[in-house]
């Protein structure tokens, strides 16, 4: 039921950022990010262990604003990407800058696959999608989220711009 719930929320979520202006959507990301670090206690314990250890000479009062900030972003990057999967190609081009795209099209010249190995930095979802509007599409590696119909939702909007999705196994 809970899984059920979950997956008519996101449905309505998509329906009112179809409308939003990019502000608003950021906004609320942000909104949404803050509220999950302020009750999402376990997920924010796990974050300020990592902030610890990749930053060990911070203040404690850094980390936190690093793991707050991190929280916010996270909530921006879903709102974004809900915003996203309503937006045409041409708008989402529109909305993008490409850095290195010469690179890319020049090792793909070269007749073998490519690897691109990015870390959960920026708008990485967002970044997959537009990719393959201007150069091949790619497989893209992935956990499966534990409600089924919201990992088939998020399916849809990772490969609607032609690429695919490689679930990790274990």
């Amino acid at each position: 039921m809970r899984h059920h719930l979950e997956y008519l929320a996101v449905r309505a979520l998509i329906v009112l950022v179809r409308v939003m202006p990019s502000p608003v959507v950021d906004v609320c990301g942000s909104m949404l990010g803050f509220a999950v670090y302020a009750l999402d206690r376990g997920h924010r314990r796990v974050a300020a262990r990592n902030v610890q250890a990749a930053f060990p000479g911070r203040s404690s009062r850094e980390r936190r604003f690093i793991v707050r900030a991190a929280f916010r972003h996270f909530g921006r990057l879903l709102f974004q990407l809900l915003k996203f999967s309503t937006l045409t190609p041409e708008a989402m081009l529109a909305r993008v800058e490409f850095e290195g795209e010469e690179r890319v099209r020049s090792a793909f010249a070269q007749g073998k696959g490519v690897l691109f190995v990015t870390g959960h930095f920026g708008f990485w979802e967002l970044q997959a999608m537009v990719h393959a509007l201007r150069l091949p599409p790619m497989a893209v590696l992935a956990r499966a989220l534990d409600n089924r119909a919201l990992n088939a939702l998020l399916e849809r909007i990772r490969t609607r711009t032609g690429n695919s999705v490689i679930y990790r196994q274990g």
